[in-house]
């Protein structure tokens, strides 16, 4: 069996159309929940039905000040009324990920002997649609 490993490299964030710099990753969870349908029917084995779907994206990037994309995640969560954001995730092979979603958190690290670094989290509040090229 032959495998090819892909390199992140060229793994791309949009946010409103506007492209992240300095990314360092992107992590994408697509959780798939379940609902328990065991009885005493269920010959002792658990059973279960599909239940509602989530995803969130976990970014980790360089802070860069004047990253227009970076500066959009902490308008929207700093914001009285904080609005969704449109997202777009596309991979190596052309592939994206297309969403709406909300920032939940952002995180400002600094060290002493090291840059500054951002992570973002965010929550999807819809269907994550998929395209292929």
């Amino acid at each position: 069996m032959t495998t090819s490993a892909v390199s992140g490299l060229t793994v791309t964030l949009t946010a409103e159309g506007i492209a992240l710099g300095a990314a360092k990753n992107y992590t994408l969870t697509i959780n798939q929940a379940t609902i328990d349908t065991t009885s005493d029917d269920s010959s002792r084995w658990g059973e279960y039905i599909v239940g509602r779907r989530e995803w969130t994206i976990d970014i980790d990037c360089l802070y860069i000040y004047t990253d227009v994309a970076q500066k959009i995640f902490e308008e929207h969560i700093t914001a009285e009324d904080p609005a969704e954001i449109d997202i777009v995730l596309t991979m190596p092979d052309g592939r994206t990920y297309t969403g709406v979603c909300i920032v939940t958190s952002i995180t400002y690290t600094s060290n002493f002997e090291d840059v500054i670094t951002a992570s973002v989290s965010l929550q999807g509040t819809d269907a994550l649609a998929t395209t292929t090229s």
